[in-house]
């Protein structure tokens, strides 16, 4: 089948590749593609076309674009595409990601982005929450990537909301293939090391591929870059309350008779193997959360260690000339860990009869980090499908048909070994009463009840204080062990139907059988909640299957005529039953209507639908440690609404007590699955053109707009919007959800919140999003300095928020106080970073000529505000001690801004607006420079260097960060240099 190249055929083709080249360091130029085009389907329709036929808001990105990135998984190459929002990768400031990496279209969450390789859906990752870790799926065997950037539940089903990213390996590959790559930071860290071998071959009716890869990612510690190397950029780093730094380090924090003590750094404390006297106590003094807090931050990783072993197969036998068998394997061995500070020991109780208790009372609600020994959460993770399938053509009549039937069986199980923690049995026995024996060895219990084994614990003696031998005997190291397995069959044939005015009508048909599988099992001592530091969960498993079949109609309804070049209308629907919640059916319409040659508009609406995950029907209870700001405290930043009778009456009926003044900047909150969930729903609408001047030869450009609403939305309310209810709406269903410490339990101050429930449920509001992609592209070529091309590719969000656009201040469609559009703004406390960009935009300047090509990316990301108060209230604090500090308020764009904060009146519906001190800051617009050359030897070799963050831009500074003060969606501070070899045998 042979079709001429127009100027059309040309945009259309740059509408399905734009934004490929966003990606950093991208110098390829778009090849033209060959006259002579095979029927394939594309990405966003089953039914099998030309690719000139098509003209869908696709991004494609082929193997060439993918090895120019100078990157080497492909989640990073996804990372910084223009309509991807904050997702997981390798980079966090202060969390476990289990090695994770994900794709997050619009921003609406990594679960609502479908992913599939080769057609087929990928397994779920470790979390069992529904998204897919892309670091499972082996970079050397990617032949191309595919984004469709919009819903498509109506021809794939269930997580399709936001988009769809289709994975094609590499097939008809004849010869071999070596490559090696290297790279790091010009810091001398963060190495980055990946080799593959692609062996393969074909005869008449034989292909086969075989490709195996090794990667390796070095860590980078905070410590190692100086905006991460404290807790807050700018300020002494041991500024705890208010600050960032943590109240716990190596030198204690205890309460004795109402006191908060410390031990003097410069003192020794109570020594090991002695009995500490009470002429020890003058070595300690008053706590001072201002000098005392413990700089946590360079025991945490900002680039979490990774290395995989990766194999992928694939052969194909033409066992009929109109039929074909083909088999794919994939297997994926990966490790990796993630460090966070040492786990502080809290709270404990130290026995009066304790030979390390000089008090000679009790002491309750005490704290000690042993700094010698972080926190290590290990990674050991195997993932492999295989896949057979049969598929083929016939004609009946002059009608052509396709037809495939395929099995596909994927795995994905991590052990997750954890150092560091510590088994709370045996610290009570440690802090209990001891003795020291009459061979001179510390004993805990007594001389005629001894605890064998148990070495009592010194945490009143600092860092020197605390020995190997008392770390040995407190710690555990858990294992815990996900699962989740996908097993599917599936049949589609697509073919042509009848003659219309603007061509022949075609259709696809295909039904599905899938079940998902999921478990996490904690260790027995974790789901006993006898791992101080781990937070306890029960056993999660739970499965689902679904039945489905799907209908696509492709109409073309003019062709040739006046405004009408083509038009073209396509319908889809898609029903699905599962075993968990019912049946639903969702459809979509969507066309294509070229004017002329130059110009084309295309557009699309459909519903769509996400099945609730295995780990949101059925996990086991959980505990988190989640902050918050208790309503009931005498020094919360309380209004005259929030200190109305109303509320201190309900925080005194919850066993508050008069003049309580909370403690705690985190508490327990407890969260688990539900089985009667529902699906979640969506709309999503698009709308746009593609547009190639015939008087402006090698220029296209193109814009969409689109719309996506989600409702009925899966989650669980956040510990602090339960606490608002309850104690400033008075709702007495959130007040059920919590706990009080009565006694003093938790850190000797009575009335603090000890635990909080929080369920999975659906809401009935829920999100929506709203903005435009846009592009352009232009390439020439001379005949004495070869060929260029720039291209640019951009996303602008104009909303992002509750479904409706309220106004800030105005209640949602749940009947809370909407925050209104937050595009513009970076979600709080996250440590894999939050920024909701306004703009993201690239512009990719290439150029070739015979064997050298060379590029040069500009990617930015448009300012973003968030809150200041960690900048303003730590240098007020300062200040009030030393006046010099008070100019750090200034690290604030707005310190002093005074808006609107909303709550409602007390045991009401009503809202009010309360002007307060709200300080902002804003991370200012940030551009990244990355450049790339490479050499086409004569041996059959390709050499590429490249660096990313030319510039050595840092990251803007960010109050609102977690755990230190650049927000991890953003470069590694500093410049990456890379090499990469390839040589074709």
């Amino acid at each position: 089948m042979t079709f001429k190249t127009t100027k059309l055929r040309d945009a259309i083709s740059f509408a399905l590749i734009a934004g490929a080249t966003t990606l950093a360091g991208t110098g390829v130029a778009i090849a033209q593609e060959a006259q002579t085009l095979d029927r394939v389907e594309v990405l966003g329709s089953r039914i099998q076309r030309s690719e000139a036929e098509a003209a869908l808001p696709v991004l494609a990105i082929t193997r060439q674009e993918l090895e120019a990135t100078g990157l080497t998984q492909v989640a990073d190459v996804l990372r910084e595409i223009s309509a991807n929002g904050p997702a997981l990768s390798l980079n966090t400031n202060n969390g476990n990601t289990s090695g994770n990496s994900s794709v997050n279209l619009r921003n609406c969450g990594a679960n609502r982005t479908l992913v599939l390789v080769n057609g087929r859906r990928w397994v779920s990752d470790n979390g069992l929450s529904g998204s897919v870790d892309l670091n499972s799926i082996p970079f050397a065997a990617i032949e191309r990537v595919e984004v469709l950037k919009d819903g498509a539940s109506a021809l794939y089903g269930s997580d399709a909301i936001c988009g769809v990213v289709n994975i094609q390996t590499r097939r008809d590959f004849d010869g071999a293939q070596f490559n090696a790559n290297y790279g790091q930071y010009t810091d001398g860290d963060g190495a980055r090391e990946t080799y593959d071998f692609t062996l393969g071959g074909s005869t008449e009716r034989f292909s086969g591929l075989l490709s195996m890869s090794y990667n390796k990612q070095e860590a980078i510690s905070a410590g190692d870059r100086e905006i991460s190397a404290v807790p807050l950029f700018g300020f002494p780093a041991t500024v705890s309350t208010p600050g960032r730094a943590s109240p716990v380090g190596p030198y204690g924090n205890f309460t004795v008779a109402g006191r908060n003590i410390i031990l003097d750094p410069s003192r020794p404390g109570c020594l090991p193997n002695q009995v500490c006297t009470a002429a020890t106590r003058g070595d300690f003094r008053n706590y001072n959360f201002l000098t005392d807090g413990y700089n946590f931050a360079p025991d945490n990783y900002l680039v979490q260690p990774q290395k995989s072993y990766s194999l992928f197969g694939q052969a194909s036998y033409q066992l009929h000339d109109a039929v074909r068998f083909s088999t794919d394997v994939f297997y994926t061995n990966r490790t990796g860990e993630a460090q966070l500070a040492a786990q502080p020991l809290s709270p404990l109780t130290i026995s009066s009869a304790s030979i390390y208790n000089p008090f000679g009372t009790n002491i309750s609600g005490g704290a000690f980090r042993p700094t010698d020994f972080p926190r290590v959460f290990g990674q050991e993770q195997d993932t492999w499908r295989f896949s057979a399938a049969l598929d083929g053509f016939f004609d009946i009549g002059d009608r052509y048909f396709n037809w495939d039937i395929g099995y596909s069986y994927a795995e994905n199980k991590q052990l997750q070994p954890k150092n560091g923690f510590y088994f709370s049995t045996r610290v009570n026995q440690a802090t209990g009463p001891s003795f020291i024996d009459s061979t001179g060895v510390a004993r805990c219990g007594t001389p005629t009840a001894i605890i064998a084994g148990c070495v009592p614990m010194n945490v009143m003696g600092g860092p020197n204080g605390f020995t190997q031998e008392m770390y040995d005997w407190i710690a555990v190291n858990p294992k815990n062990v996900q699962k989740s397995t996908l097993e599917s069959v599936t049949a589609n044939i697509s073919g042509e139907l009848f003659p219309l005015p603007g061509g022949t009508a075609a259709f696809a048909f295909g039904l599905e059988h899938r079940k998902e599988f999921g478990s996490s099992e904690p260790d027995p001592l974790t789901a006993a909640g006898l791992v101080l530091g781990d937070n306890p969960f029960l056993p999660t498993r739970g499965s689902y299957s679904v039945d489905e079949a799907y209908l696509e109609l492709q109409v073309p309804l003019l062709s040739e005529v006046f405004l009408a070049k083509s038009l073209e209308l396509s319908l889809a629907a898609r029903y699905s039953d599962y075993s968990t919640f019912g049946d639903t059916t969702n459809p979509k319409a969507s066309f294509r209507w070229q004017v002329v040659d130059d110009l084309m508009f295309r557009g699309s609406w459909g519903e769509g639908f996400r099945a609730p995950a295995v780990a949101e029907l059925f996990q086991g209870s959980a505990t988190g440690r989640p902050a918050f700001q208790d309503p009931c405290s005498d020094i919360a930043s309380n209004t005259t609404f929030r200190n109305s009778e109303a509320t201190r009456a309900q925080c005194r009926a919850m066993g508050t007590p008069v003049g309580y003044a909370s403690q705690l900047s985190q508490t327990y909150a407890t969260t688990g699955g539900n089985p009667a969930l529902q699906p979640e729903t969506s709309v999503s609408k698009t709308l746009g053109f593609v547009y190639s001047p015939d008087w402006f030869s090698g220029f296209d450009t193109y814009v969409d707009w689109y719309n996506i609403t989600i409702r009925n939305q899966i989650g669980a309310l956040g510990a602090q919007t339960i606490l608002n209810e309850c104690y400033y709406q008075l709702n007495q269903n959130s007040c059920a959800l919590i706990t009080r410490d009565t006694t003093g339990a938790v850190n000797g101050n009575p009335g603090e919140v000890s635990a909080i429930m929080a369920q999975n449920t659906n809401f009935v509001g829920g999100l929506e999003t709203e903005g435009f992609d846009f592009g352009a592209a232009y390439r020439f070529e001379t005949s004495s300095l070869g060929q260029f091309q720039l291209r640019m590719d951009s996303t602008y969000v104009t909303y992002y928020g509750d479904v409706g656009q309220p106004e800030r201040g105005t209640l949602n469609g749940d009947g809370r106080i909407s925050s209104g559009n937050v595009v513009g703004q970076v979600a709080s406390g996250s440590s894999t970073g939050a920024p909701r960009h306004r703009l993201r935009s690239s512009l990719t300047t290439s150029w070739q000529y015979a064997d050298f090509n060379a590029s040069v990316t500009l990617e930015y990301r448009s300012r973003v505000r968030e809150s200041c108060t960690n900048f303003r209230s730590t240098a007020l604090a300062l200040g009030a001690v030393d006046p010099q500090f008070l100019d750090l308020v200034n690290m604030c764009t707005d310190p002093n801004l005074i808006i609107d904060q909303y709550e409602f009146v007390p045991g009401s519906s009503n809202v009010v607006g309360v002007p307060r001190i709200t300080p902002i800051n804003y991370l200012g617009g940030t551009t990244y420079t990355h450049i790339q050359a490479g050499w086409k030897a004569p041996w059959n070799a390709k050499i590429t260097a490249g660096v990313r963050n030319l510039f050595d831009k840092d990251p803007p500074l960010s109050s609102n960060a977690f755990a230190n003060t650049f927000d991890a969606q953003y470069l590694i501070p500093g410049r990456f240099i890379y090499l990469n070899y390839q040589q074709t045998f």
